[in-house]
This record gives structure tokens, C-alpha cells and sequence, in this order.
């Protein structure tokens, strides 16, 4: 049962129930204050013409509650204009008044009721009759419209990074679900005359599409709907409401019945548009005003295939809906190559990604080098020795993703080798076998036990100390990997959806080329440099190759890998190459170096004991002869093949195929 409380007050001498009867009750107010659903207090005149005859529907506030009860809640202050002060019923009349207005109530709450979906009294269902579009222009009867002196549009297909998403949604204060926006630019000659984006928001029950266009001033040109679908409040398309918001900017709040004045029976659409509106005034703001973003990526505007039902043609959501072509560059970072291919509409687009991507690597190189004086680790190599040093977030974050897969091998995988790599001399390229004796007295500062983690706190960063002053880390084995990480988020950011990137043999593949399901990544033969052993079929997953043929040297016949088993000091003996495909590339580094180290059958059990997304080819010597196997899952990637490598790859461990 529903409990209906009104509160009618009179806001100034004259008899105010004149006009109030069945103009405005045959409106819908009353129904429309039913339906409300959230606990605002709603005025009930629409904006307030008539005079005293609509005071009265003014000061009934009613709002629904968890309990399915209707609460009184306080007026609004009266406005300053010809307004007295609130006074209390004093006649017999007015009773008789809110009486009869209760029992019309009544009628409709029950009404109501009639409705309730499943669910309970008072969840609100949609009216079998409530859909009906009314298409008022076309796409490219909109840009005509908001651009009736241009000569030439542009289109702009915005992809925001999540970092540029997210600040969009700080300055709205609400989540946004588009993943991009298609920008139009008005131009005559060489002036731009402003920037539209043809948006949707959802009103009561359906969704309507509108355009809004801005000045380069940040001002609102014009707007107009293009599609609505609500059976009522179609007056959100006519001039004299969206007028309006002409002249407006982001420094105007939009508020309801006073920056806007509301339509009765469509408050939910005109909120929605409002929103709307906010938003393409923060993208253009954002993005274009601001000179964070040029139209070197514009194209010519293309009139867009019509649809059976008139609605917009959808925004594209991602380059992918574009033609596609591929483009590649590589680069020297980390004292590798570094190659990135990718899938692009055209030149400027990749070039862009390519860009971002590549220098996101070379960021990474300039915080994780050991080679490099200045970078971050150096830095907390020269100083955690001798106490806590703070340490930057994200090089803390890596260190501690490399503590995880030390303990996970018992120590087989250990960023704290540096002073056995240093001792070997594979630094600085002078490379010789150390006496026993050597690697003995090294061994104490060569443990991950002597990394110490101090985690930020609020207001502090994060450090980093060693228990043994000459322990030194190298983030050899997982740092190309994080790159690669990093890099393929980058390109994310950009909206590339294809593309394939390779750091020193540490692969991730994103997506499928057009037209194909998977990237194949060529698998070279240990032991015989211009042949392949298979290549391996990926789409989103990562791939990473330890094996004794990248780096080594011979001493007396003797072959000696630059991989080193943490525990002994030692180079590896026994394993050929590892192969380990998994979800990361950070994973596929940092197990392809343990399997690496702990041998065939314990690195073969750590493979199978990890989640079936991480597979392996393990290859190793025994006998004179090289053996291969293939773990769980890997049978489903990998191909076998007689093709011959590529002769002119830049990393032959791992190859993108053509």
C-alpha cells in the first residue's frame, strides 16, 4: 500500500488554484511525478508560466522511497518575484482542493500499479506503446545545419588514451562508455569554423541521437536532434528549447529550470541532453581548443550509407573499421632491436602509434638501464647498498613482479645476478672464465633474499634497500618483456587493434591482421641459423626465447651461454633454447629464463603447473643430439615447418612471418 502525503501551501494573497484543474492535470504532471524516480524534490509547473493558478502544483513534492512510500519533502524557496511568504492552508476551500487533488493522485499511483513489472510494486515498465522514432534530419542534413557557410568538413576519428578518458571523466564527473568519437570540422578556406560530434544519450527508456557543434571559442554554435524515440516530450527537438544552449560553454553549469528551462513530460530527456552536451563541449575543449590535438589525421567528410530504421550510422569504435594497411620501423633500444607492425588507416595514424610506442620503450630503457649512469636503477644500485633509497613507482612495481618469480623457482630466476654478469664480463664485452674461487665470493651479494621492498605510504614514495652492500640488480631477464607491455597498452591508447611487437626476440601479438585469425611468429632452429623449426599462431598472447645461441662464447672447445644459474654462478649446461608462450609478455620473459635455468623436467613442470594459457617448447642436448618437447597446450599454437628464416630479420630467435 502506498502512502500519499501532500503539503499544499499558498504563495500569496490571490486565490492560487485558478488554472491549476485539467489544463495542466491533463498534461501529465501528476503522472509524470509518479514516475520519477529518483528522490529529488521534482516542481511540478514546468517552468512556471500561468501565474499563481500553478503555485499549487509547485509545492507538492513527492518522491518514492525504498519502502514504496511517496515522502513530503519541503518546498523550493519561492522566487522573488511577486511571491509572498509560504503560508499555511487557512480555508475550507483549499482543503476541498487537496482533496480532490489527492484522490486524482490516487487514480494514478494505482494506475501505476497496473504497470509494476515482475519484480515488485513500483518498478517501473516500459509501455508497449512508448517506442515510436520520429527522425527529424540525416547525418548530413545535421552538418548542414550547424555549418551553413562551410566549404569543406573534415572528419576526425578521436581515440582518447585511457589517461585522456579518464581526465574527461574527472571534469564531468561521470563514466563515459564511448571508446572514441568521430569529429567533424567545419572549415571555409583556411579558417576553421568549429567542431561538431553527433552524440547519444538515453532519456526516460530510448536512446536519441543530436548533434552539437562548438566555436573555436569553446561557445555552442548550434545543435539539433537527428533521432528521437520516446513516445512523448518530442519538444527537446524544436528550436525554441535547443536555443537555448547557444552561446553557452563549459563555464555554464546546464543546470534544470535555471540555466535550462525544462520541458514538462520530458525531464529526463532534457537531463540527458544537458549531459550530452557537457560532454562534446569537454572533448572539443579537451582536444581541439586546448592544441592537444591538429588535424593531421582529419579526413574528407563522406556521406555515410543510409539505415532501414533512420537512425545515425553507427561511430566507429575502433580504426578497425577502416581500411588497413601495414606498416613497420625499427629501432635500437635496450641493446636490441626493437621492430613494431602494426595495422593502420593510413600513414599518419601509424606513424603516430609507432611513435608513442617506440618511445614508451625507450622511456622503460632510460629507468631500468644498467648500462646507463643516469637511469633509475643505476640509481638505486649506487645507494640501496648503504640504506633504503626511494625508489620511482613503476621500477618498484617490476622489481617486486621479479620477486614473485623467484620465489616461484626457488631462486632459478634472480634479478640480483649483476655481480656474476659483471664478473664474467658480459657487460662490458671482455668476457672470461672466472676461477671457482671468484664466483664463490660473489655468490652472498647474487640473492633475491637481499632485495629489500619498503612499499609507499601516503605522502612517501616507495624504496628500496639491500641486506648485502654488494648486491647490484640487472632486469635482464623481464624487462624487455614489461617494454613490450607497455608498448602494446600504448598503441591500445592510439586505437590500434592489429599489430605486433618485438623487443630482442620478446614478442606480443595484438589482435589478427585483417582477413586472418592469427600473426605467425617464426620459430628459428637452435642450432642451424638460416632455418626455421615452426612458427606459432597468436593472437593476443606473448612470446619470449631463452636459448645458449643469443649470446655465448667458447673457451677451449667449451661453449658458454650468457645465461647464468643464479645458484652456482654458472652458465646453464644441458638446455639448447626455451620457448614460452603466455598472456604477458612480462611472463614470457621472465619463464622462458626460468624453464632456461631450471632444466628440462623441473621447467617443464613449472610450465604445466602455471594456468594452461602458458605453454612451452623446451629443447635441449643429451647425447650429442638436441631434443625437443612440446608441453600442454603449445600443441595448439605451434606449426611445424621447412621454411627458411628470413634473411634479413632483425631478430632471427623470433621472427614475424609474412
Amino acid at each position: 500500500m502506498r502512502t500519499v502525503v501532500l503539503r499544499l501551501r499558498r504563495t500569496g494573497p490571490i486565490p492560487y488554484w485558478y488554472g491549476v484543474g485539467v489544463r495542466k492535470l491533463g498534461q501529465g504532471l501528476l503522472g509524470d511525478l509518479c514516475k520519477s524516480s529518483n528522490r529529488n524534490p521534482l516542481p511540478l509547473d514546468g517552468g512556471g508560466k500561468g501565474g499563481g493558478g500553478l503555485s499549487i502544483l509547485r509545492h507538492i513534492h513527492l518522491c518514492q522511497t525504498g519502502s514504496n512510500k511517496f515522502e513530503n519533502h519541503p518546498p523550493p524557496s519561492p522566487s522573488p518575484k511577486g511571491r509572498g511568504k509560504l503560508k499555511p492552508i487557512q480555508t475550507f476551500s483549499e482543503v476541498l482542493l487537496g482533496v480532490f487533488l489527492a484522490f486524482l493522485l490516487s487514480l494514478q499511483v494505482f494506475s501505476q500499479e497496473a504497470v509494476s513489472a515482475p519484480g515488485g510494486p513500483g518498478t517501473e515498465m516500459e509501455p508497449q506503446d512508448n517506442y515510436e522514432i520520429q527522425v527529424f534530419l540525416t547525418e548530413e542534413e545535421a552538418l548542414k545545419r550547424v555549418f551553413p557557410e562551410a566549404d569543406e568538413i573534415l572528419t576526425d576519428r578521436l581515440l582518447p588514451s585511457p589517461e585522456d578518458k579518464k581526465a574527461l571523466e574527472d571534469r564531468l564527473g561521470r563514466r563515459l562508455f564511448e571508446e572514441g568519437f568521430l569529429v567533424y570540422i567545419g572549415k571555409k578556406g583556411d579558417e576553421v569554423l568549429g567542431y561538431a560530434v553527433i552524440t547519444q544519450e538515453v532519456g526516460k527508456f530510448h536512446p536519441f541521437d543530436f548533434i552539437v557543434a562548438i566555436k573555436p571559442n569553446g561557445k555552442i554554435k548550434d545543435l539539433a536532434v537527428l533521432v528521437y524515440r520516446e513516445s512523448r516530450g518530442g519538444e527537446v527537438a524544436k528550436r525554441r528549447f535547443l536555443h537555448q544552449f547557444i552561446g553557452k560553454s563549459l563555464k555554464n553549469p546546464l543546470r534544470i529550470n535555471k540555466d535550462i528551462i525544462n520541458i514538462t513530460g520530458a525531464t529526463m530527456s532534457v537531463v540527458c541532453m544537458c549531459e550530452g552536451v557537457k560532454k562534446v563541449l569537454a572533448v572539443v575543449e579537451n582536444f581541439y581548443i586546448s592544441g592537444n590535438r591538429g588535424l593531421s589525421m582529419a579526413a574528407p567528410y563522406s556521406k555515410p550509407a543510409s539505415t532501414t530504421d533512420g537512425s545515425v550510422t553507427a561511430l566507429p569504435v575502433s580504426y578497425a573499421d577502416y581500411p588497413q594497411e601495414l606498416y613497420k620501423e625499427a629501432r635500437l633500444i635496450m641493446g636490441t632491436y626493437a621492430e613494431v607492425s602494426l595495422y593502420a588507416p593510413n600513414k599518419e595514424v601509424a606513424a603516430e602509434a609507432i611513435k608513442a610506442a617506440l618511445g614508451e620503450m625507450e622511456r622503460l630503457d632510460r629507468l631500468m638501464s644498467n648500462y646507463k649512469p643516469d637511469s633509475e636503477l643505476s640509481r638505486v644500485n649506487r645507494g640501496a647498498g648503504k640504506g633504503t633509497i626511494d625508489c620511482d613507482e613503476e621500477l618498484l612495481q617490476v622489481i617486486e613482479k621479479s620477486l614473485y618469480y623467484s620465489r616461484l623457482t626457488q631462486g632459478a630466476f634472480d634479478i640480483a645476478v649483476e655481480p656474476l654478469l659483471n664478473l664474467w664480463g658480459f657487460y662490458d664485452g671482455k668476457v672470461s672464465v672466472p676461477s671457482q674461487a671468484e664466483v664463490q665470493s660473489v655468490l652472498p651479494a647474487v640473492s633475491y633474499k637481499n632485495i629489500i621492498v619498503q612499499r609507499p605510504t601516503s605522502g612517501t614514495r616507495g624504496g628500496i634497500s639491500f641486506s648485502n652492500p654488494s648486491t647490484r640488480l640487472d632486469l635482464g631477464a623481464i624487462g624487455k618483456g614489461y617494454a613490450v607491455d607497455r608498448a602494446v597498452e600504448v598503441l591500445k591508447g592510439k586505437g590500434i587493434e592489429a599489430a605486433c611487437v618485438n623487443l630482442g626476440g620478446n614478442i606480443y601479438a595484438l589482435g589478427n591482421p585483417p582477413g586472418k585469425g592469427f600473426w605467425k611468429i617464426g620459430v628459428q632452429h637452435p642450432r642451424e641459423k638460416d632455418r626455421l623449426m615452426g612458427h606459432l599462431e597468436l593472437k593476443d598472447r606473448a612470446v619470449a626465447t631463452s636459448g645458449d645461441y643469443e649470446r655465448f662464447f667458447t673457451v677451449n672447445g667449451k661453449r658458454y651461454s650468457h645465461i647464468l644459474d643464479p645458484r652456482t654462478g654458472w652458465p646453464v649446461e644441458g638446455m639448447v633454447s626455451v620457448t614460452v608462450v603466455a598472456p604477458s609478455a612480462t611472463e614470457a620473459d621472465a619463464l622462458s629464463t626460468s624453464v632456461f635455468v631450471l632444466g628440462e623436467e623441473k621447467g617443464r613442470g613449472l610450465l604445466e603447473g602455471t594456468p594452461k594459457e602458458t605453454s612451452g617448447l623446451i629443447a635441449w642436448e643429451s647425447g650429442g643430439e638436441i631434443n625437443f618437447k612440446v608441453t600442454k597446450g603449445m600443441e595448439q599454437s605451434f606449426k611445424e615447418t621447412t621454411r627458411r628464416a628470413q634473411k634479413d630479420a632483425k631478430t632471427p630467435v623470433l621472427s614475424l612471418l609474412e
